[in-house]
């Protein structure tokens, strides 16, 4: 035997050694980290132009729908068919370069594990002469994919439960692990597709009592191709969340350095089951295979480069935004609070208060950057104090004190720095009560009371000089033609401005009827009683009228301005108020009809532009309209995950923002969420 055979025995030999010990999975793993210089440049040459491509091209195809939201990319609404091809064609290219990487990291892992190395362009090109049985396994890949989410999904609709659709699924996928390994027969023993998957199959079965079988190999294949790069992402995800830059390098980095080690793998598992087995000709064939040209050299400077160039233009773009892109911080509040209340009490007696789908009734800017909603429904009232404007620090307390009526629900009213007001019924009684700073200081209160063997109800105000209320004067000042539920929540408005009278909005929530009520001196001496909206027909089911209701805001002039949702058919609108009695006034439309959408929130932002944050339900986002008069423009904000929910609040932050504060999903179900959406800007 010459020399040169000799080595080359002695070589293999050392190979299979190596290849025969045990933890593939861990020192895979340690070879791909210790090799990464070499093995991820097939990734790169891939993906990378692929990535700028990409980003460039989806500059061109986004519309009014595309959003920062928390400095990363969201869609808010339904994408349009130019961002619907472009996404098909990126996933298919994406897919295309994957059936590429990953045989060739195969070549180069396998060179490095028998002591032959082979350059970057030999393993490129020796994938590509086997395009054809890769494709076919490809194919066979996508195709056994549908067949095992459609038996998970038949057996989810057959007895309706994730966990049966779970046990069906994972045995499945552990069946269809081999034809990963038959990746590797393919481009490393030039095996076609059928004779690649069968003999994938026959060496995983088990050899001896310890060298396990299919499902030994089924399992690390499991866990070194998807289990263990799937996990590694979503720390990922999780460490770099809120740092757009941090997150956009660390995923890039992490995504192209991924087929470095699922190759590394699946040629270790391929030489491991030869080896165990003592096939040493096979083994010896293998490595006769690769092409004799030696390693590529090392370029690390250049691999670092083109690992962090995705990540860095992506960061770079959501941290300057040259799109344009709203940006909105969002928060769910209630992501990690418990459903449950509190075993022990408070001291008071007390438990500590809970939160529920039907508590949320306003929010105001509080003191110090603060925010303040006031929650309340069944209960007593609540108060949930985020420490700034995204809310991503809470604090929640009870608002009234001991042995407070819970019904009907309390008012707040914000005074000048930021202090709440919440006022209470010391015993129960059936009115509902609208709260407001006065702008000589004090507060205004407007309250209704059914009228005893009469139809109708009275309204009567109350003034008071100082914040705690302590010479309160309170006059009737006007009979009203309907009387409506004392659990409404969005019926009763009271509003003052600085160099105007008090402003009163009654909302009939049986027939949509608004009756605007003008105080015509500062004590409410006279009154003029005018209905810009006559009301009508409406829906009688009672989960509707819950969603009926009507909010006011007053401009500096003393004209108010009016968001409702019409009891007719749902839609939500606005009325822009010409004088401030609003004996005249113009309409603007803002949604399509709905009878499930809930009553508006409405603000006047720095320039007196009404903002008017509604649901569409037709497309599933919370949209805030921008008004001018009654010409509006509407910007999606937030996607709305889960079914319509039954909270809506609004307020401007410090820095003028809107401040929106919603419920995700009804209260009927579990899945509902308290989330708080603060878009930067409105255009």
């Amino acid at each position: 035997m010459s020399e040169a055979a000799l080595r080359t025995e002695t070589r293999h030999d050392e190979a299979m050694a190596a290849a025969r010990r045990a933890g593939v999975v861990w020192r895979a793993y340690a070879g791909a980290a210790r090799h990464l210089f070499r093995l991820v440049v097939p990734s790169l040459l891939m993906f990378v132009p692929m990535g700028v491509l990409s980003l460039a091209g989806l500059a061109t195809v986004t519309d009014e729908s595309a959003a920062q939201v928390n400095g990363e990319f969201q869609l808010l609404g339904e994408p349009g068919w130019p961002l619907l091809v472009w996404t098909l064609v990126a996933l298919l290219a994406s897919l295309a370069g994957q059936a590429v990487v990953v045989p060739a990291t195969v070549v180069l892992a396998a060179g490095l594990l028998t002591g032959r190395p082979v350059t970057t362009s030999a393993a490129m090109r020796a994938t590509m002469r086997r395009w054809s049985p890769l494709l076919s396994l490809t194919l066979l890949g996508a195709l056994v994919f549908v067949v095992i989410a459609a038996a998970g999904l038949g057996m989810l609709l057959w007895i309706e439960h994730l966990l049966g659709a779970f046990l069906v699924m994972v045995p499945l996928a552990l069946l269809a692990m081999p034809c990963l390994l038959a990746v590797a027969i393919v481009v490393l023993e030039g095996a076609s597709a059928g004779s690649a998957l069968h003999r994938a199959y026959r060496l995983l079965r088990a050899v001896g009592p310890t060298n396990g079988g299919l499902w030994s190999g089924a399992f690390t294949l499991a866990f070194g191709v998807l289990i263990l790069p799937a996990a590694a992402q979503q720390a990922v995800l999780w460490g770099a969340s809120g740092n757009p830059l941090a997150h956009g390098v660390a995923t890039s980095v992490l995504g192209l350095a991924t087929p470095a080690f699922q190759g590394t793998v699946i040629a270790r598992l391929l030489l491991h089951r030869l080896a165990i087995r003592r096939l040493v000709t096979e083994f010896g064939q293998i490595v006769e295979r690769l092409p004799e040209c030696g390693a590529s050299p090392l370029r690390p400077v250049r691999v670092v480069g083109a690992l962090l160039l995705p990540g860095l233009l992506y960061g770079g773009t959501m941290l300057v935004n040259p799109f344009g892109w709203l940006e909105v911080t969002q928060t769910v509040v209630t992501a990690s609070w418990s459903r449950e209340g509190a075993s022990e009490p408070q001291p008071d007696g007390r438990p500590k208060p809970t939160v529920s789908g039907w508590d949320l009734q306003a929010i105001h800017a509080g003191e110090g950057g603060r925010m303040v909603m006031l929650m309340d429904s069944f209960a007593q009232a609540k108060l949930l104090t985020c420490t700034d404007s995204t809310c991503a620090g809470t604090r929640y307390a009870w608002a009234e004190p001991v042995g407070a009526a819970e019904t009907p629900r309390a008012p707040a009213a914000r005074l000048v720095g930021g202090r709440l007001v919440v006022a209470t019924w010391a015993q129960t009684e059936d009115r509902i009560v609208a709260m407001t700073q006065h702008p000589y200081g004090g507060l205004m209160l407007a309250q209704v009371r059914p009228l005893p063997g009469q139809d109708g109800e009275m309204l009567s105000v109350t003034r008071c000089d100082d914040p705690a209320c302590t010479s309160p004067r309170t006059k009737d000042v006007a009979k009203l033609p309907f009387s409506t539920s004392s659990y409404q929540d969005r019926g009763l408005v009271i509003g003052v401005a600085p160099v105007a009278d008090p402003v009163v909005l009654r909302f009939d929530e049986d027939t949509g009827a608004i009756s605007v009520i003008t105080c015509e001196d500062h004590e409410c001496a006279r009154m003029r009683v005018e209905q810009p909206v006559k009301g009508g027909e409406t829906w009688r089911h009672e989960e509707y009228r819950d969603r009926s209701g009507a909010t006011m805001a007053i401009r500096y002039d003393g004209r108010p301005v009016i968001a409702y949702r019409d009891s007719a058919d749902g839609s939500i609108r606005l009325l822009d108020c010409r004088n401030q009695a609003c004996s005249q006034a113009d309409t603007a439309v803002l949604s399509a009809p709905g009878q499930d959408h809930l009553a508006p929130a409405l603000v006047l932002d720095a320039s007196e532009r009404a903002l008017v944050a509604y649901q569409d339900l037709d497309r599933e986002q919370l949209v805030v309209a921008a008004c001018t008069g009654t010409r509006c423009t509407h910007t999606p904000v937030a996607k709305m995950r889960n079914s319509p929910g039954f909270g809506l609040a609004m307020t401007l932050d410090g820095r003028g923002r809107p401040v929106i504060a919603w419920m995700d999903g009804s209260p009927y179900y579990d899945d509902w969420h308290l989330v708080v959406t603060v878009p930067h800007s409105i255009p």
